[in-house]
């Protein structure tokens, strides 16, 4: 099973899975959450950001505690809900913030929320989200999916801050680079598959399994994200590309571009990051030069590699006749283009 598990999230040619597919188990759950959405957001004000929620969004957050709690013995379904909409208002409030942060114009195709109502909203409303979500959390009444959720944005407001410090270090490692996605992205999907779990009725290990899965998982799945920053469509991505390296942050390929380049080379190429110069010309540069010199591929691999590694995290545990799912979660990462 586990050869044939990595085989399948490997064979990007073969398989053109998309997130709805892997999906379908938890489809009415993810229909449940958006209804549980829009009755928390009954102020006229909440409401302006419904469009966010709504407009194409992957949803993968909320589905993971759906399918995580799924795959156990006894899951309490409209606690299920009710902790997969608090993660998808808590994903909502990061993504207006970091919108904020990164000054992108667009989000899912849409313009940002502070592009549309301003910054002064934008930042009271990610405030007014995450109140909403640990609203709901507290009436679940159960202390170890509140101390996850906790824990877990002080791991995404850590990442972030990380993220802004190494914004323009040319000198940033590997090392340091996971220790920031692990915080901003890994933390959050490891999360929603513990809280799904421990609503599951799990027991230990599989909760320990569940968790390692979509910490994994979400390691693999920002690598991609940072990869297609430079390769992506931004029609099909529904944001802006190229945006990372705009404002100074060094993602995975281009950390493995500086390692690829001569000092001379490396110094004559960034220059402009030197100097916080980093304009279009040069950003298409750097992308160009980690397109050809194969620091994005190498990237991409290193991605692959972890999303087999959350497979190998679940061959050995019982998954409620789920296992394909899991399995076409794995090669819808490594082939998305959006």
């Amino acid at each position: 099973m586990t050869t044939r598990v990595l085989k399948t999230a490997g064979r990007r040619s073969q398989q053109n899975v998309t997130l709805e597919q892997a999906l379908v188990p938890v489809e009415e759950g993810l229909q449940a959450v958006t209804d549980r959405i829009l009755s928390q957001l009954t102020d006229p004000v909440a409401r302006t950001v419904v469009y966010l929620i709504t407009a194409g969004g992957k949803r993968l957050r909320p589905a993971l505690v759906l399918l995580a709690g799924a795959s156990g013995p006894t899951p309490n379904r409209p606690a299920l809900i009710d902790a997969a909409t608090a993660v998808e208002l808590i994903h909502t409030a990061t993504l207006i913030h970091d919108d904020i942060i990164d000054q992108s114009p667009l989000r899912r195709s849409q313009p940002a929320f502070h592009h549309r109502w301003g910054t002064e909203r934008a930042v009271l409303m990610g405030d007014y989200l995450y109140a909403t979500a640990f609203t709901l959390l507290a009436r679940l009444n159960v202390p170890s999916v509140m101390q996850v959720m906790a824990d877990i944005c002080q791991q995404l407001c850590r990442g972030e801050l990380r993220e802004v410090e190494a914004r323009y270090r040319l000198d940033l490692t590997e090392a340091e680079y996971f220790d920031i996605i692990r915080d901003k992205t890994a933390s959050l999907i490891g999360g929603c598959c513990r809280s799904g779990a421990y609503l599951g009725g799990c027991a230990p290990e599989m909760i320990e399994r569940l968790t390692q899965f979509g910490v994994t998982f979400g390691l693999g799945f920002q690598i991609i994200d940072d990869c297609l920053d430079l390769t992506g469509d931004q029609r099909e991505l529904g944001k802006s590309i190229l945006s990372d390296l705009d404002k100074g942050a060094l993602s995975l390929p281009i950390i493995y571009l500086t390692q690829m380049l001569s000092a001379r080379e490396r110094d004559r190429l960034f220059a402009p990051l030197r100097t916080h110069a980093t304009d279009p010309a040069f950003v298409r540069r750097v992308a160009q030069a980690a397109r050809s010199s194969g620091a994005v591929a190498k990237a991409q691999a290193r991605a692959r590699e972890l999303i087999r590694d959350s497979q190998e995290a679940l061959a050995q545990i019982p998954l409620n006749g789920l296992k394909r799912s899991y399995r076409q979660l794995a090669a819808y990462a490594v082939s998305r283009r959006s």
